[in-house]
């Protein structure tokens, strides 16, 4: 069971930085979304969390189609897995992550949130010039 609290622990403080720094000061936590003004493969899972808490089950959906499965995570039970299994595991979640970042790019960038450009991004001050 430690494994599971470590692993909640790490999300928990995660979740309450992204928190803190989207509801206190209006910034977001992603360091790609600030860099390369596109948003990652994770953008809007702490928004799709506060619309979750705010029991608004399809705005959370339509912040991040994929926010159910991260507190799962830790069920899957890792820890009895090969090595070899649990990297195709996390390659496949990965790639899972990285399709629908695909698909919603497609359907959503630059317009919809949280698939916006961010035109303050370094990439974003750096092109304007």
């Amino acid at each position: 069971m430690k494994p599971v609290l470590t692993y909640y622990g790490i999300l928990a403080m995660i979740g309450g930085a992204a928190l803190v720094l989207s509801l206190f000061f209006g910034v977001s936590p992603c360091i790609v979304y600030h860099v390369l003004g596109v948003p990652c493969p994770a953008c809007g899972l702490t928004r799709a969390f506060v619309s979750l808490a705010r029991f608004d089950v399809g705005q959370a959906f339509r912040y991040h189609p994929l926010f159910i499965f991260v507190p799962l995570v830790p069920f899957i039970g890792f820890e009895r897995l090969t090595d070899k299994r649990r990297n195709i595991i996390a390659f496949a979640a990965l790639g899972v992550f990285v399709a629908v970042w695909v698909v919603r790019m497609v359907m959503f960038y630059p317009d919809t949130p949280p698939m916006t450009f961010n035109e303050y991004s370094l990439l974003g001050r750096l092109m304007r010039r």
